[in-house]
């Protein structure tokens, strides 16, 4: 019988001196000093059994504590000077993700605590709650209770995750204004109130309808309407007020999610404020110290797909709308510090709010957006700011082009076809008859590899050598294979794109804007992308349109709704000919247009693609290779044959 793997694993102890604990990364902030003291004295007797996870610190000398706090404050008290570990190669996101998901597999965890790590589990997640349960190992109904108890004072919280309150007591406080909230948990600790008892007086209190983000007309004849109680009792509640918090909480939550809704026609990114901390957006501003810049502003953020609005569910001002958030706060941080350095050196060339000044001689180039330049090196063509309906257009174009070319090029067809063969030998083809990659100085590839990978790796061979290539895997497969591997790779779209990169296919005859592929923007978006428009012939949308006649202004026109903005650009005559936006360059794998000096008229789309385009170029990474993604899912923490002495 096959001896298990993870079982055999043997751990290295640890210089306990060597390792510390980073404040913030603990979902746990607790612990009961009767337990402590039971697993000092455990550790004492016995050792540490189960090993504790970390990761290096910056100075590659010493460790953070990633998993296992508890035993590793026990080891210290009980004096040990070595600790079993693991040792797990994982940045700030991945480490928080691993601690949260680790600690709320334990009993002991509190409510409280679990209500903060699911919160951080689906921020990190954007969003997605169903990929935040898979990772949580939760049912939903316990996932939506534990946001739910966001809402809850943080006095009310912290009571809870020291044991002084119980988790009903907490679920009835959190439906109440926070200020409420305080002033009933101090009644209620000095008189130790029962739950059944807070529920009792609890359901006396009533809301005010004056705060309602609701439409009120059902509410002036419904007899839950203090009003009404007011002209039939003596004995009654403030007039005015709403006696059935259960209705009253849901149609406020209706009115909510109505607004969302709304805020996506606007923004591409739309959270409440259950699903994104405090500290994981920031308001975008054009000017002052934290300004990123006008054209940044306008081109550049406003199309990303990270900027945003903020929706509070909070009773204290529930539908409460912060506009213009940015949720990605790294390219923030850039974007801020490019425009601070432009107003700083206005002369240099730079991007100045998301504009290229160029000087010497780039200045004097044209430049050709929709030519690829063969030897720049690729990037992953997905674009942190392009939104995901945008890319769905550009993959089916680069999907549609890619296929029209590829039978007319040779060279092209030739290095598809040996792709496409190579993906069903790859499992059992010889490496040693690969050839040399590019860029390495032995014949390898990675398994599974993208058409983009392969045509980066191969494309520099000549015909002769492809089709030599090609011979040789034709031979392998009838010869030696034993079996078809079928599995396919699914970026056929970025693939084709490649494609094209490589057989320097000008994209300004292929694509063209239409009226579908503009729909797919937000209002913010179509904007950008209006303004950075310029076709064939040098003739911007905005000059075109605005000299129609003197009643046409851009700025009215974007105060439209979006079918009534649709209906103006496609009706208004323009001729999108020529004109290729900066994001289907982009995913081409272009940081910027390539100069072509016989181009005549493209200088001037150039310059408004090369603008976005410098703007949107930082690539968004997953959080885990794909081993740490199968540990989590797991739920396997502590065995990691990878450990580092």
């Amino acid at each position: 019988m096959a001896e298990n793997k993870k079982s055999t694993i043997q751990f290295k102890s640890m210089p306990i001196n060597l390792i510390s604990i980073q404040e913030g990364f603990n979902p746990r902030v607790y612990f009961s000093d009767g337990e402590m003291q039971e697993l000092i004295a455990s550790i004492k007797s016995e050792g540490v059994l189960q090993p504790i996870v970390v990761r290096l610190q910056p100075d590659n000398k010493t460790y953070w504590v990633v998993a296992g706090e508890r035993r590793y404050r026990a080891a210290v008290a009980a004096g040990l000077p070595e600790i079993p570990a693991v040792v797990r190669h994982l940045d700030d996101k991945q480490a928080r993700l691993t601690a949260t998901i680790e600690n709320t597999q334990r009993a002991d965890m509190s409510p409280g605590e679990e209500a903060i790590a699911a919160r951080n589990v689906l921020s990190d997640c954007d969003g997605d709650r169903a990929e935040a349960l898979r990772l949580l190992g939760w049912s939903a109904r316990k996932f939506e209770a534990r946001l739910l108890l966001l809402h809850a004072s943080t006095e009310v919280l912290n009571e809870l995750t020291t044991r002084a309150i119980r988790l009903g007591h907490a679920e009835l406080l959190c439906q109440l204004p926070s200020d409420f909230q305080n002033a009933t948990l101090e009644k209620l600790i000095e008189h130790q109130y029962s739950v059944p008892e807070l529920k009792a007086r609890l359901s006396r209190f009533a809301r005010p309808l004056e705060s309602a983000i609701f439409d009120r007309t059902e509410c002036a004849s419904c007899h839950h309407n203090s009003y009404l109680q007011a002209n039939l009792f003596d004995e009654h509640v403030e007039s005015g007020l709403c006696a059935n918090p259960d209705c009253f909480n849901q149609k406020t939550q209706d009115a909510v999610e109505a607004r969302k809704r709304d805020l996506h026609d606007r923004y591409a990114a739309v959270f409440l404020d259950t699903e994104k901390p405090p500290q994981s957006f920031v308001v975008v501003i054009q000017t002052g110290q934290n300004g990123v810049g006008k054209t940044q502003f306008e081109k550049g953020c406003s199309q990303c797909r990270h900027f945003g609005a903020l929706l509070s569910t909070n009773p204290n001002s529930p539908g409460k709308v912060s506009e213009d958030c940015c949720f990605d706060l790294d390219c923030h941080g850039q974007k801020v510090w490019g425009y601070q350095a432009s107003l700083s050196n206005p002369g240099s060339s730079t991007m100045t709010g998301n504009t290229v000044t160029a000087t010497g001689a780039d200045a004097k180039k044209g430049a050709n957006p929709g030519r690829a330049d063969s030897a720049h090196k690729p990037s992953d063509g997905t674009s942190g700011a392009t939104p995901g309906k945008v890319l769905e257009h550009i993959e089916g174009f680069f999907r549609d082009t890619g296929a029209k070319y590829i039978v007319q090029h040779r060279h092209g067809k030739l290095l598809v076809n040996s792709y496409a063969l190579y993906r069903l030998v790859q499992t059992t083809f010889p490496k040693e008859a690969l050839p040399i990659a590019a860029g390495t100085k032995q014949a390898s590839w990675p398994m599974f590899g993208t058409l983009r990978d392969f045509v980066d790796a191969f494309g520099y061979l000549s015909i002769e050598e492809m089709m030599a290539f090609n011979e040789r895997m034709l031979t392998h497969l009838l010869g030696q294979h034993e079996r078809i591997n079928t599995t396919m790779s699914k970026a056929w779209a970025m693939g084709s794109a490649g494609v094209c990169k490589f057989m320097d296919i000008a994209l300004q005859d292929e694509f063209i804007v239409t009226r579908e592929f503009l729909s797919a923007f937000t209002k913010s978006g179509m904007e950008g992308l209006l303004r950075e428009a310029i076709n064939g012939k040098g003739v911007a949308f905005v000059t075109y349109y605005e000299g129609i006649n003197e009643k046409n202004t851009f700025a009215n026109l974007m105060k439209k709704k979006n079918g009534e903005i649709l209906d103006e650009v496609f009706g208004c005559g323009y001729d999108f000919a020529g004109f290729v936006p900066a994001c289907v360059i982009q995913f081409m794998g272009e940081d910027k247009p390539v100069s072509d000096p016989n181009s005549t008229h493209t200088a001037a789309t150039t310059s408004s693609a090369l603008a976005l385009s410098a703007t949107n170029s930082i690539p968004e990474s997953g959080w885990f290779d794909d081993d740490d993604d199968e540990r989590i899912a797991n739920q396997d923490y502590t065995l990691d044959p990878e450990l580092e002495v």
